[in-house]
């Protein structure tokens, strides 16, 4: 989906290459995906899909274009439409730029593994040093703390992975019946943190510029 924090975002240019060239040179790093479809509103984004003639591209249809409109909504709506119901789907954002095919074959080999229906990409949960403050709607005074109490805190302490949205696996009829790309059973690979950026805002855009400058990728 597009963002409306940063314009355009999947189109972006992270060093030498675009998120699209980064996102299909991992496609075809891992040598496990037979099949490749572009889902997305961004008439621009499907022009520049042209470079590749085995990728199908879906115009995604205006009521799935919302900023409220979830992954599974449209992975549902592609599942149905396409005849996808016994594939194993994986997902792959355009906005992790340092995501490899090594990545999405180590993942489908740990949910072989524990015999699971999906898996996840993750990184290192880091506590947050402080806690938060006030709102995003207030900008001149810091606000009140706005604390976690009891087993919560406790909860957040204690957290080992955070999701960092490289890579997604699951079976389309898991996605189907539950409505979700994952659960607590789900296998994970883990990440760099370095490598786990994720595109959202105009400073990940520079992080993401100097990793890729500091690493020469």
């Amino acid at each position: 989906m597009g963002s409306k924090r940063v314009c355009g975002k999947n189109r972006l240019r992270i060093g030498e290459r675009t998120l699209l060239e980064r996102t299909m040179d991992a496609v075809a790093q891992s040598g496990v995906i037979e099949r490749t479809i572009l889902s997305t509103d961004d008439m621009q984004l499907i022009s520049a899909a042209e470079q590749y003639p085995d990728m199908e591209c879906d115009a995604r249809p205006v009521e799935l274009a919302a900023d409220q409109t979830s992954s599974a909504d449209v992975l549902r709506y592609l599942i149905q439409k396409l005849g996808l119901e016994t594939c194993t789907i994986i997902l792959l954002q355009l906005t992790s730029p340092f995501r490899t095919g090594a990545d999405i074959s180590a993942l489908l080999e740990r949910m072989a593994e524990n015999n699971v229906e999906s898996g996840v990409s993750v990184t290192r949960w880091r506590t947050p040093p402080s806690p938060p403050f006030g709102t995003t709607e207030t900008r001149t005074r810091l606000g009140s703390e706005q604390t976690t109490k009891g087993s919560e805190q406790t909860d957040l302490r204690d957290r080992s992975w955070a999701i960092n949205g490289a890579v997604y696996i699951f079976k389309a009829t898991k996605l189907l019946r539950e409505g979700a790309l994952y659960d607590p059973q789900s296998a994970i690979h883990i990440m760099e943190p370095w490598r786990s950026i994720d595109i959202d805002y105009e400073d990940d855009v520079k992080i993401a510029e100097a990793i890729a400058r500091h690493y020469n990728l």
